[in-house]
Formats: structure tokens, sequence, C-alpha cells
């Protein structure tokens, strides 16, 4: 009954709805009832109050080990030639408070996206201080005044501009959205040299300042620059440490648009749209869960209506470019959303970019978006993703579409 022409070819994806029924009974239970299942278990840890942690534990450990086991990934180094050293248990526990009492975040690249983000920040009250970077200082300068002079309708965030990196010393999380845009009738090849070129100034003037920085890629082509950024900063930074913002944004689309065909709120919706952030990203739909309900039946294929709204994430910026000219508020709230993740360690599953060799038999050296498990180190974890074979192909495809244009400047690095 949708009369949106938008979104009339989704009205075939649905999910059961059943009417509450209106019973007359009041007795929920009765009191010869046997204890339910909860009561049970509530007994059961009373009874073991002094040695709760131990029994907490011995679950735990019986149950969770093999997810933890065979599900999870440690990240992995950018290229095959470094050589992977485990790290510590030490090396992933949470931030202690008092050094997580100072959330500062460095933006480098405060064009439309940037600022987008910057603003997001400090209504979310997410960081303690934002430092601005782009070479334009004197437009920089009144972007920063302008976004202090409305420090009385939001909590305490220090905020600094400049054109040099010393503002940023210390800093938690480094966004990169610094970009070179492509020129008129300009070849692939040129604009991917040109953007190397600016990632190679940044990211040793962000690790000179803030070496232990988690730092998030937001430049396009995002998965590739993430990759170069990753070789630049060299086998000293750890893995997963330097990350893209992949495909979280294109997952937001997707669980928007099946939550407005359903008519459901998107945050009861949940999926992942996987690999490059660009036209051979794959729609994972063996994962869309709408109230932990799959959405397609165990084995099912998508049919038109789902390659309708995957073509609808497809078109999402480009429709949104050519009515505005840009795109800046939902990657601004998508990274607001990263950010937050990261500052508070809070080991959330994303879909962000992360060197997937080894994966899915992939074998070249490429960064894609799979679920991770993003905290104050950046990338923690990659979550093994179950895949459909038509999925996995689809996935092996984007890696070999990336790497046909990575390989040409990879090597040179």
């Amino acid at each position: 009954k949708n009369n949106n022409k938008r979104f009339a070819t989704t009205a075939c994806i649905r999910i059961e709805h059943h009417r509450p029924t209106n019973n007359n009974h009041t007795t929920i239970m009765s009191t010869d009832a046997p204890p339910s299942p909860r009561t049970m278990l509530n007994r059961r840890a009373s009874s073991r109050k002094s040695q709760g942690a131990d029994f907490f534990m011995a679950i735990r450990d019986e149950h969770l080990s093999e997810l933890t086991l065979r599900r999870l990934h440690d990240p992995i180094p950018y290229s095959a030639d470094i050589e992977y050293v485990t790290p510590s248990d030490s090396e992933h526990v949470s931030v202690p408070l008092i050094e997580a009492s100072g959330k500062k975040v460095t933006i480098v690249g405060c064009g439309q996206v940037g600022l987008a983000i910057a603003y997001a920040m400090i209504n979310q009250e997410i960081a303690s201080s934002i430092a601005l970077v782009d070479m334009m200082e004197e437009k920089l300068e009144g972007e920063a005044r302008d976004l202090r002079q409305g420090a009385a309708f939001h909590s305490r965030t220090e905020i600094l501009s400049s054109s040099g990196y010393e503002i940023t010393a210390n800093s938690r999380l480094v966004i990169i959205t610094a970009g070179c845009a492509r020129k008129p009738g300009e070849a692939r090849l040129n604009l991917m040299q040109r953007n190397v070129s600016v990632m190679k100034s940044i990211i040793p003037q962000v690790l000179k300042y803030s070496p232990n920085a988690a730092i998030c890629v937001i430049s396009n082509p995002c998965d590739i620059m993430t990759a170069v950024a990753a070789k630049v900063a060299g086998p000293n930074v750890p893995p997963g440490r330097i990350f893209g913002s992949g495909t979280c944004l294109d997952s937001s689309r997707l669980r928007s648009l099946v939550a407005h065909a359903l008519g459901i709120d998107a945050q009861s919706t949940h999926g992942y749209v996987v690999g490059e952030h660009g036209d051979s990203q794959v729609c994972v739909w063996s994962s869309v869960r709408v109230g932990g309900v799959p959405l397609l039946k165990y084995g099912e294929e998508p049919g038109e209506a789902h390659e309708s709204v995957h073509k609808e994430i497809l078109m999402s910026g480009s429709e949104v470019i050519k009515r505005k000219g840009y795109t800046n508020w939902a990657i601004g709230m998508t990274v607001a959303h990263i950010a937050k993740c990261v500052l508070d360690d809070a080991r959330r599953i994303l879909p962000v970019s992360t060197c997937v060799r080894g994966l899915d038999d992939i074998t070249e050296d490429v960064f894609l978006s799979l679920p991770c498990v993003v905290g104050a180190l950046g990338v923690e974890n990659i979550v093994d993703l179950k895949l459909s074979p038509s999925e996995k192909a689809a996935l092996q495809a984007s890696a070999e579409k990336v790497w046909d244009i990575q390989k040409e400047i990879w090597n040179d690095l």
C-alpha cells in the first residue's frame, strides 16, 4: 500500500506479523506451575553467591571458547611480506579510565565531510577535544570560530584549528578525509597517484604527534587509500590500527531501506554490505535480520525486490550529489559513530575496511569491508561472516576489482 514509487519494488520484502491476541484470562501462571528456566537460573546464581564469578567464568569458558577461536580473526598486516606478530593480551585490554578521560580526535581535511563529522561529534558529545587540520587556514579558522560560538549549547569541547600538525598531539583517533577531487578528463591512475602523494604527506605527520592513535581513513577511493595509508605507515604500526570507514554507511543505507519498506525502525534491522566501498560492494542478504528474524529463508536467494534495494544503495550517494553537489551529513553521522566506538573502547561490530588477505580465499593485499570488532585499537578482530556461495563469489570479484586498480601503485609505495 506504499504509494512512494521509490520504495514500491520493496513491497514484497516482508516478515510475518501476528496480531496480538486478546485473551480474557488474567492469570499468567498458576501457583502450582513449575518454576521457569529463568527462575531456576536465578536460584542457582543465588545459591552460588560466594563463587558467582567462577560460576559465570566457567559458563563463558565452556560455551564461548569455540566461538572466540573459530569465528574471530586477528587483524592482518597490509602486506604478505610483513611478519605477523601475535599481539600480547595486554594490547587488547580496555584503555584505563585515567587515560580515557582525554578523548581527543583529529580531523585532517575540513571540507564538507570533515566539518560534518566535527559537527556530529560535537552534538553527540563524543570528544573532549577536536583538532581541525586543513591547508586553507583562513577558511578553517572561520569554521572553527563558528563552531566555538555555539559552545553554550553543548558539553565542553575544545576546538583547535591549524594548517600544522602540532595541535594534533596525543590524539586518540585521527580521521583522514583529505584527498584530491578528480579533474574533468583526468585519468584514474593520475588521480590515484595524486591522492597517494597526499597520503604520504599526512601519515608521517600524524604518527609524529600521535604515534599510538587509531587512524580512520575516509578519503576516496576508501579501500585503496586505507591500504596506502597502512603501507606508508610501515610495519611498526600494528595491523588494524589503520582502517577505513568502508561500507559502514552502505550498511546503514541497507538497514534504512529495509526498515522503511517494512514500516519499522532502522535500529531493529541488522545486516551488512561488505567488500568495496563502491560499485562492486556485496549486499549480504543472508545476514539481514529484522527483530532477530532472518529476512530470507534458509537457502533462499535474493529476488528482484532485493536486487532493487541493492541498486538503490549503490545509487544513494550519486542521487544526493546530483541534487546538492556533495554528500556530508550521512557520512558525518557514520564516522561520528565509529569515533564513539574507538574513544569508548566499545568493541562494537561494524563493517569497516581492513586487510582481508587470507580470508574467503582472497590472496592479494587488498583492504575490503567485513564486520570487525572496533575498539580503542581500531580493528581488534575480524568476524568470520558466513556467506552463501554466491555472496562469497561476489566478494572475491570485489577483491579482484580493487586489486586491479591498487596494483598499479602498490609496488611503488
